[in-house]
């Protein structure tokens, strides 16, 4: 009588939890170029303001859970190409089948200078450069952040959580690839993942290749001033932008090599940079690149043995104002690839800032490249990433 009577308070207990949660809205629907009515793939979708986002899957679908607060916002669509647009959420909520058709991005080139345009952007771009250590917090920092992992390879399902203590002795300062390797360090504090790692590879994390996207901390690529002459360059538009007027440059690169692509085997490298044109501070930048073949610990690293082939990345970086300054709100990115095992495998990783600390900072020796910690079931019970 006391195991029947316990059991019924075990369902009930679980029933009531199940009912206590709040309701999920799944946004599903189909990104089409407004031509040729095809999906687009990669394209990066997100809630203004927000680290809330995803990206399309190669046929232009996507799924993305809406927030309850965040109902009322707007879902920005942007792919390199395609002239950027944003719907407000609570008018696509009203369909069932929802197709966005972005329209392709052209440029008249005999009405545009390009040489002209070009000495203008990289103007612009150089400006931006130089003023980083005014716009961005400076060191040392803390960043406490959320490290979310997703992968599949044919049925077969793996995913991993970690909160990650990041600790950044310069900040943005001395803004540069050698400075943040060498003054960026950090933790792994929680973790949590749905299977057992078995090899050293399903141990590792990709948080440092994460980090080489933060592309205004390491100055590379598009953010470096030595290598503008190896980009095309086009002004995209001058719009509004989370309620500021920005510049969106695209670019494509000419010279494909590490310093202007950040891979070792690079095949194609295009993006969008949102620029303010009050204070010329990078509020976000998209990147698309494929690599003919990879390292499976970064698309930076030597390929030796086993390398993975047929890359395709989609990127989103965000920054966001923390009492006055700029800093790192999120990295959002969306890989496909073909595993050394002759296997179509997809991949995403974000990482999300939850906490900045200026005042009060605790240094960090080292990396934590594997997560050591036992797995904290309570905290993860009790985790939700805060709200923007």
């Amino acid at each position: 009588m006391k195991q029947l009577l316990s059991s019924i308070f075990i369902l009930l207990f679980f029933n009531s939890l199940l009912f206590s949660q709040p309701a999920k809205t799944i946004l599903k629907g189909r990104v089409i170029d407004q031509e040729k009515n095809e999906g687009i793939a990669f394209v990066s979708i997100g809630i203004e303001g927000t680290s809330t986002g995803a990206a399309s899957n190669p046929e232009g679908y996507f799924e993305l859970q809406i927030p309850e607060e965040h109902k009322t916002k707007s879902l920005f669509f942007s792919a390199i190409g395609y002239k950027n647009n944003s719907f407000a959420i609570s008018d696509l909520l009203q369909s069932q089948n929802i197709s966005i058709a972005l329209v392709p991005q052209s440029y008249d080139i005999e009405t545009v200078d390009v040489a002209a345009e070009s000495k203008v952007l990289q103007r612009i771009l150089r400006t931006a450069f130089e003023r980083i250590p005014q716009n961005y917090v400076s060191g040392p920092v803390n960043l406490k952040l959320l490290y979310d992992r997703k992968k599949s390879i044919n049925e077969l399902r793996y995913t991993e959580k970690s909160i990650v203590d990041l600790y950044d002795k310069n900040g943005y300062s001395q803004p540069s690839w050698a400075d943040a390797f060498k003054n960026r360090s950090y933790q792994i504090i929680e973790s949590q993942k749905s299977v057992e790692s078995n090899s050293f590879r399903e141990a590792t994390n990709d948080i440092d290749e994460l980090l080489e996207l933060d592309l205004v901390r390491l100055s590379n690529t598009i953010m470096n001033p030595n290598l503008f002459s190896g980009f095309d360059l086009r002004m995209e538009a001058k719009t509004k932008f989370e309620g500021d007027s920005v510049w969106i440059i695209s670019y494509v690169a000419k010279k494909l090599d590490l310093a202007h692509t950040g891979s070792f085997y690079p095949t194609s490298f295009n993006g969008k940079i949102y620029i303010s044109q009050s204070s010329y501070a990078v509020l976000r930048s998209e990147i698309h690149l494929t690599d003919a073949k990879a390292n499976q610990q970064g698309r930076s690293l030597a390929v030796k043995t086993n390398p993975i082939s047929k890359i395709q990345m989609n990127i989103t970086t965000g920054y966001k104002k923390v009492q006055g300054k700029y800093v790192l709100s999120f990295i959002d990115s969306e890989k496909q690839y073909t595993s050394d095992d002759n296997e179509s495998v997809f991949e995403s990783g974000k990482l999300i800032v939850l906490e900045v600390e200026t005042k009060t900072t605790k240094p960090i020796s080292g990396r934590n490249y594997f997560a050591k910690t036992e797995q904290d079931d309570t905290f993860w019970q009790n985790f939700a990433v805060p709200s923007k």
